[in-house]
């Protein structure tokens, strides 16, 4: 009877994460619903069968433990400066989803996780599509009766681009899911199992779209990815798709930033020239990520050790951007965006030290992953992305972290259906 219930509260578990992964690109509180009943699932289970589930905690402790260890410093922070317990709301995912989502992460069999990413894919193509079409939407109800559309879209509010196209988030974090959908198509095929050309046109149009985001950490991290797939394929002695894609995405990305007045990325790398130009120049002032960082390495010089505080940052980091006429940083109260400087300017020593061994984690003990070497290169996107936003400031962030952590990297024991070297390309 106990193991008929578990088995559907299994199921729901299963059903309720699907549906978090496939809506986790739209408004924030869709998603967060599915997400908390399927937490609620593993507190079934564990309520169910506590010492079996403990049992598995302790198995699992190696990559359960760290996010965790990243929780609990917060909340050592808040207590030890007497700051409100609230603060704490978005980091409660750290220690609920590694905990009551272990039961159900452990029954994940191959099929179910090959399920979870066609959801997450899905969700995300369904999220561009209507973003494209609102933009013409938009743009169709401006363009003059004698105008031309093409002409009006890309000389006129840019509808098509950044932050104006992506208004459901922010471009930088769409821009990491997808790159995480063009990871898992180049080198997880034997997982998802798309058809190569329903791989390549996918991967295509979300190239174009990724580009249209014109993030420009996302545009550094496609080109690596595009330069990793050319050198997997040449390994392995296929290299037909590879000029079937790189050509298509040379000629569409070509024409793109060739457009006029679409280059954030050129604006970017002309006001760089003209600075770099001036001999008084200093590094702080090349960019707004500059000199939001030069702020925390002041904070990071003033308290190596111990850290603000993550009750007292934001006041410290506000003092230091007025400190130095930093004005518009002030104004819109900007973290680091970085999330190791952030970890260092308000936890100190063991705010990094957490952080780290998050990341460093599973690589570590790589050997018991679910799936090796997709997790490896999770983590490899993941940091990259750290370097230029504070990510684990946002629930968003959060979210798609730690699901994408626990998914990859806690085994199922009875099916130990892990990926070989061999059947990876990373």
């Amino acid at each position: 009877m106990y193991t008929r219930v578990s088995n559907k509260i299994l199921d729901s578990g299963f059903l309720l994460l699907g549906l978090t992964m496939f809506l986790m690109s739209f408004p924030r509180s869709w998603s967060l619903w599915p997400l908390g009943l399927f937490l609620g699932t593993g507190l079934l289970m564990w309520a169910g069968d506590f010492r079996k589930n403990a049992w598995r905690l302790l198995e699992n402790k190696w990559i359960v433990m760290p996010p965790v260890i990243y929780f609990i410093i917060h909340f050592v922070s808040i207590v030890i400066q007497g700051g409100p317990l609230n603060m704490l709301t978005d980091k409660l995912m750290f220690i609920l989803v590694p905990v009551l989502g272990l039961p159900v992460f452990v029954s994940f069999s191959r099929a179910k996780i090959q399920n979870l990413m066609r959801s997450y894919i899905a969700g995300i193509l369904v999220v561009t599509i209507i973003l494209i079409f609102k933009a013409i939407l938009i743009v169709r109800g401006q363009v003059p009766p004698e105008g031309s559309f093409f002409e009006y879209a890309v000389t006129h509010d840019y509808w098509f681009l950044t932050s104006r196209l992506s208004v459901l988030e922010h471009p930088t974090y769409l821009s990491m899911k997808i790159l995480w959908i063009l990871l898992l198509l180049f080198f997880a095929y034997d997982i998802i199992k798309f058809k190569k050309g329903l791989i390549i046109a996918v991967s295509i149009y979300i190239s174009i779209f990724l580009f249209l985001l014109a993030s420009r950490a996302s545009i550094i991290f496609w080109v690596l990815l595009i330069m990793a797939f050319l050198c997997s394929l040449y390994k392995r002695g296929v290299m037909k798709p590879l000029f079937l894609f790189i050509g298509a995405c040379v000629i569409i990305i070509s024409t793109i930033l060739s457009a006029n007045k679409i280059a954030r990325v050129y604006e970017s790398v002309d006001a760089l020239k003209v600075k770099l130009k001036n001999d008084n120049i200093d590094w702080k002032d090349l960019d707004q990520r500059t000199r939001e960082w030069y702020v925390a390495i002041q904070i990071i010089k003033e308290k190596p050790v111990t850290g603000a505080g993550y009750y007292l940052i934001k006041d410290e980091m506000l003092d230091k951007y007025i400190e130095n006429k930093f004005f518009e940083e002030a104004l819109l109260q900007m973290n680091a965006h970085n999330q190791f400087l952030e970890a260092q300017m308000t936890f100190g020593v063991f705010g990094t030290l957490s952080l780290l061994l998050m990341l460093l984690a599973p690589l570590i003990f790589r050997k018991r992953l679910r799936y090796p070497h997709l997790m490896t290169g999770f983590i490899l996107m993941i940091s990259f992305f750290l370097l230029f936003e504070s990510m684990f400031n946002r629930q968003w962030g959060i979210m798609f972290f730690l699901l994408f952590y626990f998914i990859l990297g806690i085994p199922n024991p009875e099916t130990e259906d892990n990926i070989t070297p061999e059947q990876s390309l990373l």
